[in-house]
């Protein structure tokens, strides 16, 4: 019996051995055998940068940034080797002893605390396998693992490892891990951030204390491997961790600015497919968003928007608004904001509301006038009852309250008071399809009508009238406006890249008139006036109101700045509260943004251009000023060649007159040589 079973005992043995050789030489075989890894379908985040190179946002499937293990520091490294695998740096890849001492431990705790895998086994884990427990996954785990050691060097794979794993909050890799809980870039980690970290991918949704607990751990391996001093561990211990903390609707608004981006920017690139690309590729994208300049725009619009009258039927609070900003020397678009809240409608209003900018439009009709007609800022246009017959009925316009000045205006006086019969009039006298033909020239692209009322009654975006004022900040020149400036694909391969784009669209000398002229809106009796003292530098400005007060607006600018404002309802039938205009509702925002956005700029004026000349005249007769006139003078700037050429005189002025002291005296004056 015995002998039979010894027999029994051999055969089995034998068998054993051949089947463990069989399998090895399979094992071998198979590693030896690979001609490749299969395919690593990491997904990276889409980093988007502000214009001074700070991250923006990002867009991710799993939000993941990698960075090179020069950019992670010593501390992170060491950390993750003393409690994952501290024989990283002599082992193929499984540690046989590693393996060995967990499972004794394992058996004297009667349970599973203590795992053998080895950093590269969980690199071939997270890369290629389920986290299924089966033997079949630990045997390709096992054959990937030893053909990563074969491809890649030990630092090679620390660095693979640290990009990839998971460390909680939706943080992936090392680099986003420390920006989601400490506010900063990994390679600005201390010892005991590094720790803290370190210890999350355990258990990422381990408590506080658990994870300070697991970092007590961590730092007490490393000065036992020697990894840090004594003194160190102590200082590390005792620092206070300080975590980043994400202020309550922190950047919601600049969404709507990301959005754009990805609907007028990204899915024309050649390579973009689908979403993969933003959510997967791991695009880095440089926007012209300027970081001051965009919490200058959310602050404004939460100190002085009006609060909500009421909730639409989509839940949306009323009114709603819009604030965009250019700069006119680039087309940059350095401010954006779409609605009071993304988080309650993602409707951008600054690109894709067409409304009625009411009165704001008027400074192109007359910039055509200028250029096509013949005005000047001393144009005088009647604003009286008028009625103008068209196809259906009279068009009688009047003021703002059904009122006329009863009086000759200027082209200057017009547009401080934002005068409608001067400007229909003007309208008439440069022609309608030239005007339109004028207004898209400058930028505006939606759809206008060549009818009289063009003045009041057109419609744009904020982003068209933003870019149709460009010219008159810019010498008349107009800036294309500009979203991002470059793309970079995942290995930094630039993909798109924009410059500037910019066309003289307007001669200069009537774009500094008309600025001239728009200045005035802060003088006493412009529209704006109450606004001067808030802006604090030379600006321009047009305000607007549009029909039944639905909505209303502002364009302004300086030299450095092109920015519009508009608030109104998303609904046409509901007005804004009685008696709102563009100057008292919109204006506030426009001009709280304007002086925090340019606080630290210069102080800088508009420079007049050679074919300007600046001319003295008299008030009552609109011809030059003789100097024995005793009328106060006005000054006016004219293109030269369209100044008036005569003086003023005793058949022309009364403060001429005056000055008469003999009845032949105007008789020798004209005829004087």
């Amino acid at each position: 019996m015995a002998r039979k079973v010894w027999r029994s005992v051999v055969v089995l043995s034998l068998v054993a051995v051949l089947l463990m050789t069989g399998f090895f030489g399979y094992f071998v075989y198979t590693v030896v055998s690979m001609e490749g890894l299969p395919p690593v379908d990491t997904a990276l985040a889409t980093r988007f940068y502000y214009a001074n190179g700070d991250l923006l946002a990002t867009r991710s499937v799993e939000n993941r940034i990698e960075v090179s293990l020069s950019q992670m520091p010593e501390w992170v490294q060491k950390a993750t080797i003393a409690v994952e695998d501290e024989r990283f740096y002599s082992h193929p890849g499984i540690d046989v002893m590693g393996v060995a001492r967990a499972m004794v431990r394992n058996l004297q705790e009667g349970r599973i605390t203590q795992g053998g895998s080895t950093i590269t086994q969980q690199l071939a884990k997270n890369l290629f396998l389920t986290h299924d427990r089966t033997l079949a996954r630990k045997f390709q785990e096992a054959t990937l693992t030893l053909h990563l050691e074969r491809l890649y060097s030990k630092d090679e794979i620390l660095e693979k490892y640290l990009n990839t794993i998971y460390f909680g909050r939706g943080a992936y890799g090392i680099e986003v891990a420390a920006l989601t809980y400490f506010g900063k870039n990994a390679r600005d980690l201390s010892l005991a951030e590094s720790a803290y970290l370190v210890g999350l991918p355990q258990r990422p949704a381990m408590s506080h204390e658990a994870a300070l607990r697991r970092q007590h751990i961590i730092l007490a391996k490393m000065a036992e491997l020697g990894y840090i001093e004594g003194p160190e561990q102590e200082a590390a211990l005792a620092e206070e961790l300080k975590f980043y903390q994400r202020e309550a609707g922190q950047n919601t608004l600049t969404r709507y600015y990301i959005d754009t981006i990805i609907s007028q920017e990204l899915i024309h690139l050649p390579q973009y497919e689908d979403l993969d690309l933003l959510y997967r590729g791991g695009l880095q994208i440089y926007t012209t968003l300027d970081p001051q300049m965009q919490q200058a725009a959310e602050q404004a619009f939460r100190d002085f928007m009006p609060a909500p009258q009421r909730v639409d039927e989509h839940g949306v609070e009323q009114p709603q608004g819009a604030l965009l900003a250019i700069d006119p020397r680039t087309g940059h678009i350095k401010a954006m904001v779409g609605g009071r809240d993304y988080r309650q409608t993602s409707y951008n209003r600054a690109v894709q509301a067409r409304r009625s900018p009411g009165s704001s439009f008027k400074p192109l009709v007359y910039a055509a006038a200028m250029e096509s007609a013949g005005f000047t800022a001393a144009t005088r246009l009647e604003c009286a009852p008028i009625s103008i017959p068209t196809g259906q009925g009279p068009y009688e316009p009047t003021d703002y309250g059904g009122t006329f000045h009863h009086r000759h205006l200027t082209v200057r006086e017009a547009l401080m008071t934002s005068c409608n019969i001067s400007s229909v009039k003007a309208n008439l006298a440069v022609g309608p399809e030239t005007a339109v033909e004028f207004a898209r020239r400058m930028g505006i692209a939606s759809p206008l009508k060549a009818v009289i009322s063009l003045p009041m009654s057109s419609e744009a975006t904020v982003l068209e009238m933003t870019t149709a004022f460009t010219p008159f900040a810019n010498q008349g020149v107009k800036a294309e406006p500009l979203l991002v400036t470059r793309v970079e694909d995942s290995r930094g391969q630039v993909i798109l890249e924009k410059k500037p784009r910019q066309q003289v669209v307007l001669d200069e000398g009537i774009a500094f008139i008309m600025t001239d002229m728009l200045k005035d809106v802060f003088s006493p009796g412009g529209t704006a006036r109450h606004l001067a003292d808030v802006v604090g530098r030379p600006a321009a400005a047009k305000t607007g109101t549009a029909e039944r007060e639905t909505n209303v607006y502002i364009v302004g600018y300086t030299p450095e700045l092109v920015a519009t404002v508009y608030v109104g309802n998303d609904n046409y039938s509901y007005s804004l509260v009685r008696g709102s205009t563009g100057g008292s509702v919109a204006g506030p925002i426009w001009a709280n943004f304007m002086r925090e956005a340019l606080k630290d700029s210069p102080v800088s004026d508009f420079v007049q251009p050679d074919n300007v000349a600046r001319v003295a005249l008299c008030p009552e007769s609109d011809l030059q000023q003789n100097p024995d006139c005793n009328l106060e003078t006005t000054y006016e700037y004219f293109i030269r060649g369209t100044e008036p050429k005569e003086q003023c005189g005793p058949e022309t002025c009364s403060g001429c007159r005056q000055q008469w002291w003999w009845p032949w005296q105007p008789y020798f004056w004209r005829n004087s040589p």
